[in-house]
């Protein structure tokens, strides 16, 4: 392997310097051979081996096979470091064009991506797997991941059309407008970059230009829910969706009125609501919810039967049926993403995308 690594450095001190150019021809026919597992049939090899031994030769000649079996090793290594650098960086490359992140198991790890809470997806890692012992592992998880990735290609390439992926029983911020295209964001409650997000249509007038509805995503880790009490705002706001349904008249908005207030205001202590939401016992916010369904319009009764409708089957039901869309229709690891304009966009999208976005 010295070929190779010697073709390398060739190739690189040639970019800056002509002398070493006509050695270049020499080096990738060495280099060539050896790759396409033919022996080397220059004296290429042997030259470099020299020049890199015979200060050592004069010196003390008993070291010239130690150090030549060095120099065999330590090419051998730097070619596999060479290998798996461009391994690692063909699959970051891949994972940032798919998933736009370059980590599938951390994506919010990645400098490249944009802002987003991640849906950490897949088994450990592979120096993880390494760590554990379990090499096999390792490797067959590895390739199972990049196989995922190169079967989502295609999904990427495609026009995507945000109503294929809306609930049956849709609201749209500030309600429906005929004749405007839809979007589709994926949020968790809890998430501080859906907050964002939504901030953000606001400020360019998103939801004066699309048709917005959203599928609620409670991120879960090994450990439990991302943000503890996402899972019961989903439940509400799933509910609260099936019930004005149910009733037959026009959404009331109560979702949308809830969202807002948790992602652009304050409670009275100047905390912001998603912040006290992330921290509240399940108890309190529980009540708050209530209290928020009784702003909106809604009598006590009528609090009691939402209540009682987001703790049934029927919603977890539903919450579990917008899991699979997420992860196995839209395969998105980030939250917020955004369906509009024919595209995916994940992670936090910016206000002047958004004023960009047909």
């Amino acid at each position: 392997m010295l070929c190779v690594v010697a073709f390398v450095v060739v190739l690189v001190l040639s970019a800056v310097s002509a002398r070493y150019r006509r050695l270049l021809g020499r080096a990738w026919g060495c280099a060539w051979r050896k790759v396409t597992f033919r022996a080397c049939d220059t004296t290429f090899r042997d030259d470099v081996k020299s020049s890199l031994l015979a200060p050592l030769a004069v010196r003390a000649p008993r070291l010239v096979t130690p150090a030549s079996i060095a120099i065999e090793v330590t090419a051998w290594l730097m070619v596999l470091s060479l290998v798996v650098s461009l391994f690692i960086l063909g699959r970051s490359g891949l994972n940032l064009f798919v998933y736009g992140t370059c980590d599938k198991q951390d994506a919010q790890s990645c400098s490249l991506a944009a802002e987003m809470c991640s849906i950490d997806a897949g088994p450990i890692g592979f120096w993880e797997s390494i760590g554990q012992g379990d090499v096999v592992g390792a490797f067959g998880n590895e390739f199972a991941s990049l196989g995922e990735t190169f079967a989502a290609v295609p999904s990427r390439l495609r026009d995507w059309d945000a109503a294929d992926y809306a609930a049956a029983d849709a609201t749209y911020l500030g309600g429906y407008t005929s004749g405007l295209p839809t979007a589709l964001e994926i949020i968790d409650p809890g998430c501080r970059f859906c907050a964002q997000l939504f901030r953000n249509m606001r400020e360019g007038g998103f939801d004066r230009t699309h048709n917005v509805t959203y599928l609620v995503y409670p991120i879960v880790t090994d450990d439990g829910p991302r943000f503890a009490n996402s899972p019961l705002v989903a439940s509400y706001l799933t509910a609260i969706r099936a019930y004005d349904d149910s009733a037959g008249g026009p959404a009331s908005g109560a979702d949308w009125a809830i969202l807002e207030t948790l992602f652009t205001q304050q409670n009275a202590d100047g905390l912001d609501w998603q912040i006290w939401l992330n921290t509240a016992s399940a108890t309190e916010a529980r009540a708050q919810l209530h209290a928020w369904l009784g702003d909106a319009g809604y009598r006590p009764e009528e609090v009691t039967e939402i209540a009682e409708l987001a703790a049934s089957s029927e919603t977890a039901q539903t919450l579990a049926e917008t899991r699979v869309v997420v992860e196995e229709e839209i395969r998105t690891l980030a939250i917020p993403s955004l369906v509009a304009g024919g595209r995916l966009r994940a992670g936090l999208v910016d206000v002047d995308t958004l004023r960009g976005i047909d």
